[in-house]
């Protein structure tokens, strides 16, 4: 009886110390993903910041009247002076460069026919001369009659590509459209690709071809586009939004960048005839993303990548979108990473991978834990002092004392949730702050009036305005700060959806991708089955 007496203590002091070790070890776990969920803040933040910073700037620079921004920063003074008297190359050089559009389109979704007329409208609103190629997998497209019924032979013609074996469908009908522009008896300078889904604006063509004119050590310019949720749209709709507002941040703060967006791209016509640095090749053999081996062929090349401030685009939502679509975007998203060309296109992109994963697992534990103790802590206070309020009111006025003493003991503990609460807030003003500029840009692209460009022609935008202006009139960038909290939460949902979707990119090789399986073998398609 004496021996167990004995034990008693020793092991009621054991398990107090663990239990003491165990509460300081969650702490530290506590505080290293307050850290980092607060750093992560800070860059975002940081990020929409400078990223607003630009776009008002553009704005400034439209509303003047002045050239082309990403032209001034690379031109020389006698050039610059020139622009400022006269905007545009062709001041001095009527004879603009021709351009042909090709757009791999699919199928026809809402919007799809506002979106071509577009097409239509921006490059009749080009000084040169303009061609547009729809590039479609067969006659029985449903795209390939949307096209010829809402667009005229001279608007527009039709390529028949046929069905792709050994890449993507959309690169198959890129490859298709460069085929049937090196066999045309007309020769343009520049090829543009565009994504069937985005609304254009009447000055895109001509700051693509300024750009470039001006940049000859530039192998590309591209563009980046921002989502536009249609009116009292769901919330899933609101995620697949959230996911370009992370990355619109690489494409908006610098004219030149290491990122390309597939959606709109624009590169020397001899450049793909003569399939400089491999890129076509790799495209059609195998490839799965045009902007992602795009971007790994210029970095590894070292080749310049150009992207103007103005070349962005609207990208409409549907109001309703399921979550068996969204999970299959998201997985799109990831899988794209999982895909390569090369052994350093591997490396890159399984370091992108890891540094996503790394990221959104902290960024998610963070939020989430912080807004439990947040909420925790005002539940515990108002039912404090809602308990008090029912006693007499000297014990009123001192409990509300002691709750202060209490609140202020908890941010003393707690330093590192005060500090990510603060930063939360910056972020989230950050945010709001960043799309009322893009409002503020695209009123400037979309919503402009006819006027003498200085190109020596006058730019007829009304049908193009027309077309996309229900963009703007559908209050997606009339962000107020439910609308914000809400994309905001958005975004973390799709950024903690990104680390389940990693595993399936990592495990599965199969992925969907509008009605065609493709099939991956050591980072390149392997097989591709049409449903």
């Amino acid at each position: 009886g004496d021996h167990r007496t004995r034990r008693r203590p020793g092991g009621r002091v054991g398990e107090g110390g663990r239990a003491l070790a165990m509460a300081s070890w969650t702490e530290v776990a506590q505080r290293v993903v307050d850290w980092h969920g607060s750093t992560i803040l800070l860059a975002l933040s940081t990020g929409w910041v400078l990223s607003t910073r630009t776009k008002r700037k553009e704005v400034h620079r439209i509303r003047r009247g002045k050239g082309c921004s990403v032209c001034r920063l690379t031109c020389s003074a006698t050039d610059d002076a020139l622009r400022d008297e006269a905007p545009g190359p062709a001041s001095s050089d009527p004879q603009w460069p021709s351009v042909c559009v090709i757009v791999p389109a699919k199928g026809v979704k809402d919007g799809s026919v506002r979106n071509w007329l577009s097409f239509r409208e921006a490059c009749a609103a080009y000084p040169g001369e303009c061609r547009l190629f729809f590039c479609v997998e067969s006659e029985s497209d449903p795209a390939c009659e949307a096209v010829r019924r809402s667009l005229s032979q001279d608007d527009a013609e039709v390529v028949v590509c046929g069905k792709a074996t050994c890449c993507s469908q959309k690169l198959h009908n890129i490859v298709g459209g460069i085929s049937r522009l090196r066999g045309c008896d007309w020769d343009a300078k520049y090829a543009l690709f565009l994504d069937d889904d985005v609304c254009l604006h009447g000055e895109l063509i001509g700051n693509f071809v300024e750009t470039l004119e001006h940049n000859d050590g530039a192998f590309m310019c591209t563009a980046y586009p921002f989502d536009v949720p249609a009116e009292k749209s769901g919330f899933v709709t609101r995620c697949v939004a959230a996911y370009h507002l992370r990355l619109i941040i690489a494409f908006s703060v610098s004219a030149q960048t290491n990122f390309v967006w597939g959606g709109c791209m624009m590169y020397r016509s001899r450049d793909l005839f003569s399939n400089a640095h491999g890129l076509v090749s790799c495209w059609e053999n195998g490839g799965y993303s045009d902007d992602l081996i795009a971007s790994a062929t210029c970095q590894a090349k070292k080749l310049k990548i150009v992207c103007n401030p103005s070349n962005v685009l609207q990208q409409r939502l549907p109001r309703f979108t399921t979550i068996r679509a969204y999970w299959n975007y998201t997985c799109r998203q990831v899988f794209v990473l999982d895909t390569y060309v090369s052994a350093w296109h591997k490396t890159l992109n399984r370091g992108l991978i890891a540094i996503h994963v790394y990221l959104s697992a902290f960024f998610v534990a963070a939020v989430a834990s912080n807004c439990f103790r947040y909420a925790a802590l005002v539940v515990r206070l108002l039912a404090f002092l809602v308990r008090v309020s029912l006693g007499h009111s000297e014990w009123y006025q001192l409990s509300v004392r002691i709750a202060y003493v209490r609140l202020v003991g908890w941010t003393q503990r707690n330093l590192s949730a005060v500090f990510f609460f603060l930063c939360l807030c910056l972020c989230l003003r950050s945010l709001r702050a960043f799309a009322s500029s893009m409002d503020a840009l695209f009123s400037e692209l979309y919503s402009g009036q006819d006027d003498d460009d200085g190109r020596g022609t006058v730019k007829n935008r009304g049908a193009a305005k027309a077309s996309c202006q229900g963009s703007k009139a559908s209050g997606g960038l009339t962000w107020n700060w439910p609308h914000t909290v809400s994309m905001f939460a958005a975004l973390c949902v799709d950024v903690g959806l990104f680390v389940p979707a990693a595993a399936k990119a990592l495990v599965s090789d199969e992925i969907e991708w509008s009605g065609v399986v493709y099939t991956k073998r050591k980072g390149l398609i392997s097989k591709v089955k049409h449903r």
